[in-house]
């Protein structure tokens, strides 16, 4: 018997005893793509179940490896498919950011969280106004414990907003919607959710540096971190919004249903400013809330401030509820954190998980005024079907 024979019959004998039981690719790469098999199926499922016109999910898992996921229409009129890297605005997550950029100056002795407000704003005209004004420290406006109304509730603001849609807002026509109301509550005695208390924020930083604060922001957290999707929404005309749906001419916004016509979106959304201000996509928002939850934005001493929580009834310390521009919440799956966010036409969340040392982040061209959605979910929801996907595959990673 020649050597080659001989070869060829040893080779299989090989796949006779082997080929069933060891695989002749690489394992892990065949879990990777069973799991994006299996997670895609899901997220088309979902938007399909729930009536999301599209929705987008970005995640980063624990050793920074990104992976991006789309379904549904970018445009249901045109036809558009929703593409993984499509861009949305992010509503109320924009605090998250604020508030790292504030703690990092926190850091750098520019101000504390300790602080009174009247310190720092007591030459303004308008402060007396301010309804809790002499009792307001910034930790209050940080966690939302000062009780200052939200000025986004207020019908002139929405009035304007539709009938000078290309008005620039100032930091003080903001404030100036809420002067001389009445507290919500005493100066840390409660919770109220409130963008009022992230413009003074913003205000706080630019007093302080002496730029602005998307100068801030692009210089200490979107460019050195590559955050490269992820810019200010300070104008109607913003590159790759996708149109977002929200009710046609139904409260409490009363606006056109679809938000993006020929290129621009239908009110100026930079009234929004530090309560919000972002348009990014799911990948970005998942990169960002992994980079700020371990460590590489602000430091751990920091982190631990920001985490610290209090109840969303009654404002006192609790082990869950909303930290410093952070909400903290209790899962089947452990601590989580992150943020949503609002926007008309849009919803977003972006969560941290630390048992697993990954994020998610899911965003949707609609909003809950929409009437597209079919089932009244929260975001919370929409993430908590999808999470057990991700940790499987990572359990069967190891």
């Amino acid at each position: 018997m020649n050597i080659k024979r001989l070869s060829f019959i040893l080779l299989g004998i090989f796949f006779i005893i082997y080929g069933c039981s060891t695989p002749l690719y690489s394992t892990g790469a065949n879990v990777e793509e069973t799991f994006k098999k299996e997670f895609q199926q899901k997220l088309d499922e979902l938007c399909q179940a729930e009536g999301f016109p599209g929705v987008t999910v970005g995640i980063v898992l624990p050793d920074g490896q990104s992976m991006s996921f789309a379904s549904g229409w970018a445009d249901i009129e045109a036809k558009v498919k929703m593409n993984p890297h499509d861009r949305m605005l992010s509503g109320s997550i924009g605090k998250t950011y604020a508030a790292a950029v504030a703690l990092q100056l926190i850091k750098e002795k520019k101000f504390s969280l300790e602080d009174k407000i009247s310190f720092i704003f007591k030459d303004e005209k308008w402060f007396p106004r301010l309804p809790n004004a002499q009792h307001i420290t910034v930790n209050m406006l940080m966690n939302h414990t000062g009780g200052l109304p939200r000025y986004v509730f207020k019908e002139n603001l929405w009035t304007q907003l539709k009938q000078l849609p290309d008005k620039v807002w100032t930091p003080e026509e903001r404030i100036a919607l809420i002067l001389d109301d009445k507290p919500i509550h005493p100066a840390g005695e409660g919770w109220a959710y409130s963008d009022t208390d992230y413009i003074l924020v913003g205000m706080i930083i630019e007093k302080v540096t002496g730029h602005t604060y998307y100068e801030e922001l692009n210089r200490r957290i979107l460019q050195p971190h590559g955050l490269k999707f992820t810019s200010p929404s300070d104008s109607r005309r913003l590159q790759g919004l996708v149109p977002g749906y929200t009710g046609d001419g139904a409260p409490p916004f009363k606006l056109p249903g679809k938000m993006v016509q020929k290129g621009v979106y239908m009110i100026n959304p930079q009234f929004e400013w530090t309560g919000g201000g972002l348009i990014t996509n799911s990948t970005d928002l998942a990169k960002y809330i992994k980079l700020l939850m371990e460590g590489k934005i602000i430091p751990e001493e920091y982190l631990e401030l920001m985490k610290k929580a209090v109840n969303p009834k009654t404002g006192k310390p609790d082990s869950f509820g909303y930290g410093l521009g952070l909400e903290v919440y209790k899962t089947t799956n452990g601590m989580t954190y992150g943020h949503r966010g609002i926007m008309p036409g849009y919803l977003s969340i972006t969560e941290y998980i630390p048992q697993y040392k990954f994020s998610a982040a899911l965003q949707i061209n609609c909003d809950q005024f929409s009437g597209k959605l079919i089932n009244k979910k929260t975001r919370n929801d929409y993430l908590a079907t999808l999470k057990p996907i991700i940790i499987k595959y990572l359990t069967n990673k190891k």
